[in-house]
């Protein structure tokens, strides 16, 4: 019945009580707080009212100042920029932010993304090409750059200077005109987990602040970066979490005319767009088409400037999507059915490859094969003969260094902490594969290859009342970084019989004591329904759950969505 590891959070007692005192929350919201490092009024407050105001200053980036004085002088003297962006959801948001600021201020721009199965991540000849053909003399890249040490000595070879943007890790810099991440040696910047499209959102921060102008010239696109963060997996803590609250009301209060078209695709409407609607709905959406063909269409989209144009583009993204998930379906249930064996001779990591899977979905694949079986997780098909992946991790295990110590049998990798891809030749993948399963087992240890998850604490299903509620609904947005609370309550007894819905999700009534009784729903859990089902009303049960409110014909009622549950012996 209980299929993850749960941890119970302990907090120190003393400052649970003392913060739900200063704050006047009960003792289980005190302690969430208190587990995601918030133990004071202050740092309360600054949680809960997250604000524009604390960002720290663009001018910490190291070569900010540089930067922006090469763009303006471009800009004033009519030399062509080109923005070079990656072909996922934050390259392309990035991409297309740049673009429409610089316009806006006169610049004569061009954008340029890759061809995911041609050109592949980063710069390329192709991309170079381009910059040569319309006499680009400075090119500004978003989401990738930082590894492209070639690729810009090419470019200063026909007279033109890079200017990246980029938050991934990096070995030897490129001698670009400038750089700035803040994950490279030598930037001053205190806040490292910015999503490249945020980085850029920095560089206009700071061309906007030198030039005297208003905030609102680069607060206007924090719903691109907000979309970004909430689809790139960065941690949404502190600056990011700023960002998402501002670029969430933006989407909300004053949608673009690209984002009603998506909406209205999605039969959501765009003032009651949440994290879940942009990570399972819009990111999707977007990514199809870098996925599927070419991620112009998701550049189209971005940039249209009227209803018709925003619908065209955001239809031709729907049906991208749409194939992809049949692709992905696909690809999912053979690489489920490969596992067996795989981990037969190999126990702490899945490595599967097939030369004829698409290379788009791998990525989406990974992800979920990585839930469902809890190991760091590598997915590989092949083009023009090389083997190429995405890299999924779990828990605290930074799969970049992981990936470093296997770099002699790969010929190109990059990434973060989370997710990263890679480049390997054929005769190279028996040698990967066992040296990536060696260095997994001695960076993840045996207990933790269940999935984790946090408790935040002890909630009686009678104390969950309105203001409550009304609390926890400010720890909003979640993701990485910012889980949702969990909380378990015990010696709960089921009340009525449980219906299976769609052969995948359960839904069921229980009580505590004797309360009223409460609707639970588990989706993707065929086994608790099962369970349930042969346990009957007399089994006391232990649940973990994150409670909901959830309309129905007019009316509000709690729901608790169940993460997992086991038989209560206590």
């Amino acid at each position: 019945m209980k299929r993850y590891r749960w941890t119970r959070l302990e907090p120190d007692d003393n400052l649970v009580m003392e913060l739900a005192k200063a704050i006047n929350v009960s003792e289980p919201i005190a302690a969430a707080l208190c587990n995601r490092g918030i133990s004071t009024f202050e740092e309360a407050r600054r949680f809960f009212r997250p604000s524009l105001e604390g960002v720290p200053s663009p001018f910490l980036f190291r070569d900010v100042e540089k930067a922006v004085r090469r763009i303006v002088k471009a800009v004033a003297g009519g030399e062509r920029i080109m923005i070079y962006g990656d072909y996922d959801v934050d390259g392309t948001t990035g991409t297309a932010m740049l673009s429409m600021f610089l316009e806006g201020r006169g610049a004569d721009v061009c954008h340029y993304i890759n061809d995911r199965f041609t050109e592949g991540y980063g710069l390329s000849d192709e991309g170079i090409a381009f910059a040569v053909e319309r006499k680009v003399t400075l090119i500004v890249t978003v989401d990738c750059g930082i590894r492209a040490v070639d690729e810009v000595r090419k470019c200063a070879g026909h007279g033109i200077d890079v200017i990246i943007c980029d938050h991934h890790e990096a070995d030897e810099l490129p001698e670009a005109f400038a750089i700035l991440d803040p994950k490279v040696e030598g930037c001053s910047y205190p806040f490292r987990e910015l999503c490249g499209c945020g980085v850029g959102l920095k560089l206009m921060q700071a061309i906007v602040g030198m030039e005297g102008g208003r905030p609102e010239e680069w607060e206007q696109y924090l719903d691109l970066v907000a979309i970004a963060s909430a689809a790139d997996m960065v941690s949404l803590q502190h600056e990011n979490r700023a960002y998402l609250h501002e670029g969430l009301r933006r989407l909300r209060e004053a949608p673009r005319e690209s984002l009603k078209a998506m909406s209205s695709l999605m039969n959501v409407r765009p003032e009651e767009i949440t994290m879940t609607n942009i990570a399972f709905g819009i990111a999707p959406r977007i990514n199809a088409a870098g996925r599927m063909e070419s991620a112009r269409t998701a550049m189209q989209w971005l940039l249209s400037r009227d209803a018709d144009e925003a619908g065209r583009h955001a239809a031709e993204l729907e049906e991208m999507n749409t194939r992809r998930r049949e692709i992905d379906a696909g690809i999912m249930g053979k690489a489920e059915s490969m596992v067996a064996g795989h981990c037969a001779t190999y126990c702490s990591s899945i490595v599967l490859y097939d030369e004829e899977w698409h290379l788009g979905v791998l990525g989406i694949v990974a992800s979920k094969i990585l839930d469902k079986f809890a190991l760091p997780t590598v997915i590989m098909g092949r083009m023009n003969g090389l083997i190429k992946g995405s890299v999924r991790s779990i828990g605290n295990l930074n799969i970049y260094d992981v990936l470093n110590e296997c770099r002699d049998h790969l010929e190109q990798f990059g990434g973060h902490h989370q997710a990263a891809g890679l480049t390997l030749r054929p005769e190279s993948l028996s040698g990967f594969r066992k040296r990536f399963d060696e260095v997994c087992r001695e960076l993840l240890p045996v207990e933790q290859r269940q999935k984790e998850l946090l408790v935040d604490a002890e909630l009686g299903i009678r104390d969950i009342t309105q203001k409550f509620m009304n609390v926890l609904g400010q720890f909003a947005p979640f993701g990485f970084g910012n889980r949702e609370p969990l909380f378990v309550s015990g010696s709960c007894s089921l009340s009525g019989k449980p219906r299976l819905l769609k052969e995948r999700h359960v839904k069921f009534m229980v009580k505590e004591g004797k309360g009223a009784a409460v609707e639970v729903i588990c989706f993707d859990r065929p086994d608790i329904y099962e369970d349930l089902t042969r346990m009957g009303a007399d089994a006391r049960l232990q649940l973990l759950y994150v409670p909901e409110r959830k309309q129905w014909n007019g009316r509000e009622y709690l729901q608790l969505r169940l993460r997992d549950m086991a038989v209560d012996n206590g």
